[in-house]
């Protein structure tokens, strides 16, 4: 995909009316809707296995006043979400986990975006995904595309899969995600494509001071990948493995990507054609070794951009 594309399929996604709800699907419990603007999801809706809770929606989507807040006991430690009635989420509302240090897992293989009104408000780690499944170790499988297919159990997550050779897109508009010190915040999916829309008067040719929109955890992880074909993503505590046969494309506009702070973390950055538009990613540290920021791309184009990992 060129960079120029970006902005038309950006205001293309902009411009469908998609229905704010959240909607379960009936596949680990009760069907229907649930009340809003402030959705309760508990324990009882899903389905508990060891320490993972597993939710599925037919549709999930929330608009800037709208707030989702996930709870369940404190022996839950992996919140997984997914959407299965094939239409993209739109999210630009209120993310929230009550879970002490529970980590979050959100699916949706027909897409993602988030609002500029998109928040994250959990107490562990948050990965966002276009992927079709789960693979669990040992053999279990959370199955978004497939539901039939799933398998699910006590195990931790093996790995990210893409069953088409088309995955969706996950789109971020002026959006501001940050999570927990030392958490990871992770976005893998098919294009990524994250714009940052400065004011009309503002007219800066170089990266700006004050990005409109910002990934950040502090002292943690950020990962961002983008396959272009079938396979699979494999997250390690010291990796990101892409098993693909083709990487796709990421672009981000007035951007700031920061894993900088009270110690710095990494990045890692996995894609084809990757193009920072007046863009920063930041590792730098106030008191401890800098982290680090692992790029992997065929093309690589930094336009107004910087890449710093320094001990300040």
């Amino acid at each position: 995909m060129k960079p120029q594309h970006f902005f038309i399929i950006l205001l293309l996604i902009i411009s469908l009316s998609i229905k704010a709800e959240v909607t379960l699907d009936g596949t680990l419990g009760r069907s229907g809707a649930l009340p809003g603007p402030d959705y309760l999801i508990g324990a009882d809706l899903g389905q508990q296995h060891g320490g993972n809770l597993f939710h599925s929606f037919q549709d999930f989507n929330l608009q800037g006043h709208e707030s989702a807040t996930f709870s369940g006991p404190n022996s839950v430690q992996n919140i997984f979400s997914r959407v299965t009635g094939g239409t993209p989420s739109n999210i630009d509302g209120l993310l929230r986990s009550t879970i002490p240090n529970a980590d979050m897992y959100f699916l949706n293989p027909y897409g993602i975006m988030f609002g500029p009104n998109a928040r994250l408000d959990v107490q562990g780690s948050f990965h966002a995904s276009t992927a079709d499944y789960l693979r669990l170790e040992n053999g279990g499988r959370f199955d978004a595309r497939q539901p039939s297919e799933s398998l699910l159990t006590v195990a931790p997550v093996e790995a990210f899969g893409f069953l088409t050779d088309t995955p969706a897109s996950i789109t971020l508009h002026n959006s501001q995600l940050f999570v927990p010190f030392g958490k990871t915040l992770s976005l893998i999916g098919g294009d990524l494509l994250m714009n940052g829309e400065l004011p009309s008067n503002d007219h800066s040719d170089t990266f700006h001071p004050n990005y409109p929109l910002k990934l950040f955890s502090d002292f943690g992880r950020i990962n961002l990948a983008s396959l272009g074909s079938s396979g699979e993503l494999i997250l390690t505590p010291s990796e990101l493995v892409m098993n693909a046969k083709k990487a796709g494309t990421i672009i981000t506009n007035n951007t700031w990507i920061g894993v900088s702070g009270n110690g710095a973390g990494d990045i890692f950055i996995r894609g084809g054609d990757v193009h920072l538009n007046h863009s920063e990613l930041e590792g730098d540290s106030q008191n401890q070794d800098s982290g680090i920021i692992n790029l992997q791309a065929n093309l690589l184009t930094l336009q107004g951009s910087e890449i710093a990992t320094d001990t300040l």
